[in-house]
């Protein structure tokens, strides 16, 4: 397993956006037991995220296309997703990187 970057020191409390949430449900599949779906709204909600190892929580909020999954640590607030987002480069993406003479087959 590939290690994880972490920013923001530990996570003392996760947080869902309701309005940012679209189901997408990556974190339920990721970090199984850390969130749940809401009975009332349907949106993902933070359930015993204490209970999951910190990777898992930092690759479930990554994985959310949104950015509803905040994280609060003992040094501030926190956005994985965003902050995954701004460090992007597309050499890194086997499509976006490809040169056009380059078939993807060999990459």
């Amino acid at each position: 397993m590939r290690e994880v970057k972490r920013q923001g020191g530990p996570i003392v409390d996760v947080e869902v956006v309701p309005e940012l949430c679209m189901n997408f449900r990556n974190c339920v599949r990721i970090a199984r037991g850390a969130f749940l779906p809401d009975p009332k709204s349907g949106k993902t909600r933070p359930a015993r995220w204490q209970q999951v190892e910190p990777d898992l929580l930092w690759k479930a909020a990554w994985s959310c296309p949104s950015g509803a999954i905040r994280f609060v640590t003992d040094e501030g607030y926190v956005v994985p997703r965003w902050d995954e987002v701004a460090h992007w480069e597309s050499a890194r993406h086997r499509g976006a990187g490809a040169k056009p003479e380059q078939p993807l087959e060999k990459w």
